[in-house]
């Protein structure tokens, strides 16, 4: 279980919450009730010349359907294909995740820059909002 330093995508950098999209139709469950999917931006080499805004990551598609957005995702526990786009500098990359949900779970696609392209982890657990874990396939 090792620690990283990550940067959030999202407005967290500018003092902003993260809003959550949902995916399912209905009420807005309860956070124990759906697992998220979000999105982050790590710098595992820290290097002077990187700036989080040089790399974006966006939610291209679950199950095939479109989501395209910046926000996390709130689905019902389930199996899903997620599909993830990430833009380092105009290269863009793509990567699929195949996730099989839990209620009360946040799984963390994160992407780093490499050799001016985008680098994906592998799909990660986010626990207590501070540290990752890879999630065992």
């Amino acid at each position: 279980m090792k620690k990283i330093t990550l940067f959030v995508l999202f407005a967290f950098l500018s003092g902003c919450g993260i809003t959550t999209v949902q995916y399912y139709k209905g009420e807005e469950l309860p956070t124990n009730e759906v697992a998220i999917f979000s999105m982050w931006v790590d710098n595992p080499h820290h290097k002077g010349d990187f700036f989080p805004a040089d790399l974006k990551i966006y939610s291209e598609s679950i199950n095939g359907n479109l989501t395209q957005g910046q926000s996390q995702i709130s689905v019902r526990p389930g199996d899903y294909d997620f599909k993830v786009k990430c833009d380092y500098k105009g290269n863009i990359s793509f990567n699929t995740y195949h996730i099989k949900a839990e209620a009360g779970k946040n799984y963390a696609v994160i992407v780093y820059p490499e050799k001016n392209k985008c680098q994906f982890k592998k799909l990660n657990l986010v626990i207590n909002n501070e540290r990752f874990e890879e999630v065992a396939i």
